[in-house]
């Protein structure tokens, strides 16, 4: 049986017409399969969105979009680290056409993975002509797990699908610059690589795998001298990707990424190199990890034993028994090691270092590895098309198929790639179904829609932030009713002062009371509580000083009619109508004092006494039913 690199060593000038025309059947049959892969992880990805919804980043973007402006300091502000003003304006645009609607931006998502994956099977057919073999590394560069949090997840995806297609497009447009030195092969792959910056810093790493590839494959003799060539026959791709990369990084540097990190020991390069080495690639390049660390929504590579040693078996069986049967193999791996070194760096010493070593385990973090191992392997094995050196079998004692290229026959290959295809799609699968299940951001969302849409008048409503594991309080006020719920259900009712209630939404989206547990009270006094005096003014000291904000005050009172007063409490003032009765009125309060002062308007007699004052922040009441 043929091996499934087709006649790798074969020029086609030297075939006969028959054999060029079954060789051209044979392309056809090769690009129509490569279509159809495309099509079948489209679908599958399609499946995954379509149980998916809006978490915790994407909240914060939609949130952004809906009460920022439209300018350059929304666009190229930096986010976690991130520069992506590309995808702050796709939230932007899908923010206006369809908030809180997850079809629009699923589908974004979908388009984007339809481009990532046209562009791999166009890659690598420019690479390696139509081979069978082609279809075994796009199935891989297509299902392997490295790209799920980025085909489920919005906020992942919007950073690292356009890296994918800048290094599918662009590594395209550039190798043809390679071969015919055409400026306007150039001019694309440039502009490729600024589209993926736009969207992703991190896209700066193509410039490397680039420069890699051209030395490598398009320069001959020892390092100064393939540095020289590069130099005289590349002299403007070389000026032209320079100047680029340092630009970014100038612009990246003066734009300040907030990076959070902490000195806790996180970043142990040692174990962080492992588990993203040793433990999450190499045992998703056979298909792994199929176990996993549930978070809560997302999920960390956890492989068992007998599937990591298989992983690092099939590793480096992969790359000796490419050495010992072709002629230029370990060159081939150069770009993998580059980027696999560059994500530890990076992780060590931003990520980290907050939240430790483990999670290294998270493809999102190396979600490039899967198209550079496919690329990889490919140019281990296959000769690239138009390079200088090219990577060959080793000379054998027989033309016939030997042992050394008998593991190549379909027979081996195509049951592997099957055993590997089904393995990644039971992972997939497993994960989907955790992401799916763990991420409760809907139902939140319909619950407090069904209750704003129920109510007869707004309920009053502290402006607080919504539950914590939907979107952290750090990206306030992005997380607060008044931004997040803007749109939602109708204007909100977010008063700075209520008469007895006082509500917020608990973590599941329902509407309950709100109590206020003392960080400060009154100090106490005899009598009913405190009064106005004959001046109609009245100082109710604390039993301690306030500073900051967020805060509200909790003021018991009685009156025999109604009163209306101004409130100060710090820098907070309020004009309020006391009924009268025994009520509970709430008032917000900020900045430095010890004491609030209430002036009855008008300054009569009224009766009115402060009977208790408590300070603190907000709850949801525990004895909601």
């Amino acid at each position: 049986m043929e091996s499934l690199c087709g006649s790798c060593d074969t020029l086609p000038g030297v075939l006969s017409p028959t054999r060029l025309r079954v060789a051209a059947l044979r392309g056809d049959r090769i690009l129509v399969g490569g279509l159809a892969l495309v099509a079948a992880q489209l679908a599958f990805r399609a499946w995954g969105l379509w149980g998916s919804w809006f978490y915790f980043d994407d909240l914060a973007f939609m949130s952004q979009a809906m009460n920022q402006p439209f300018d350059l300091d929304y666009l190229f502000q930096s986010y976690g680290g991130h520069l992506m003003p590309g995808g702050f304006a796709s939230a932007w645009a899908l923010t206006q056409l369809a908030p809180y609607q997850w079809w629009p931006w699923a589908l974004f998502l979908l388009v984007l993975q339809a481009l990532a994956g046209f562009g791999m099977l166009r890659l690598l057919l420019s690479m390696f002509g139509r081979r069978p073999l082609v279809l075994a590394l796009l199935a891989g560069s297509l299902f392997y797990v490295f790209t799920l949090s980025a085909g489920s997840w919005r906020a992942a995806g919007i950073n690292q699908l356009p890296m994918l297609i800048a290094l599918a497009f662009g590594l395209h447009a550039f190798l043809d610059h390679l071969r015919t030195q055409r400026w306007r092969s150039l001019a694309v792959a440039l502009l490729w690589t600024v589209g993926g910056l736009l969207f992703y810093e991190k896209t700066l790493l193509l410039i490397g795998v680039f420069a890699i590839v051209a030395l490598a494959y398009f320069t001959t003799g020892d390092t100064p001298e393939r540095l020289r060539g590069l130099w005289r026959d590349y002299r403007a791709a070389t000026i032209s990707f320079a100047v680029l990369g340092a630009a970014y990084l100038g612009l990246y540097v003066a734009l300040g990424p907030d990076i959070a990190t902490s000195d806790n020991g996180g970043g142990d390069w040692g174990l962080l190199t492992w588990n993203l080495v040793m433990v999450s690639f190499a045992s998703a390049i056979i298909g792994g990890p199929v176990t996993w660390q549930s978070l809560g929504v997302g999920s960390l590579a956890d492989p068992g034993a007998v599937l990591q040693l298989a992983s690092w078996a099939a590793l480096v069986g992969v790359v000796v028994y490419a050495r010992t049967s072709r002629t230029h193999s370990l060159r081939a791996w150069a770009p993998l090691v580059f980027t696999l070194a560059c994500n530890a760096i990076l992780l060590a010493g931003t990520r980290a270092t907050a939240v430790g070593p483990d999670i290294a385990r998270e493809y999102r973090y190396q979600t490039e590895s899967g198209a550079l191992f496919v690329i990889a392997a490919g140019l281990a094995f296959l000769p690239l098309l138009g390079a200088r050196e090219q990577n060959l079998s080793r000379p054998t004692e027989s033309t016939e198929s030997t042992e050394s290229t008998v593991w190549e026959r379909a027979r081996y290959v195509v049951p592997g790639v099957a055993v590997v295809t089904v393995l990644a799609l039971i992972s997939s699968i497993v994960y989907v179904d955790s992401w799916q299940d763990g991420n409760r951001t809907r139902a939140y969302f319909d619950t407090v829609r069904s209750v704003l849409e129920d109510a007869d008048t707004p309920p009053p409503l502290v402006d607080a932030g919504i539950a914590q594991d939907l979107l952290w309080s750090y990206r306030y006020p992005e997380n607060t009713y008044s931004h997040m719920f803007r749109e939602l259900a109708g204007p909100l009712n977010l008063p700075t002062w209520s008469i007895d209630n006082l509500y917020m939404f608990d973590d599941s989206g329902h509407l309950a009371p709100v109590v206020i547990p003392p960080v400060r009270s009154m100090v106490p006094t005899d009598g009913c509580g405190y009064r106005f005096d004959e001046d109609g003014e009245m100082t109710v000291p604390l039993d301690g000083p306030v500073i900051g904000g967020g805060w509200w005050l909790q003021i018991s009172y009685a009156s025999r009619r109604p009163v209306r007063a101004e409130i100060v409490a710090g820098d907070a003032t309020h004009d309020v109508l006391m009924p009268k009765g025994l009520h509970n009125l709430f008032v917000s309060a900020e900045g430095e004092f010890r004491s609030v002062e209430l002036s009855e308007d008008g300054g009569d007699d009224s009766e009115l006494c402060v009977t208790a004052m408590t300070l603190g922040l907000p709850i949801v009441n525990p004895q909601t039913p």
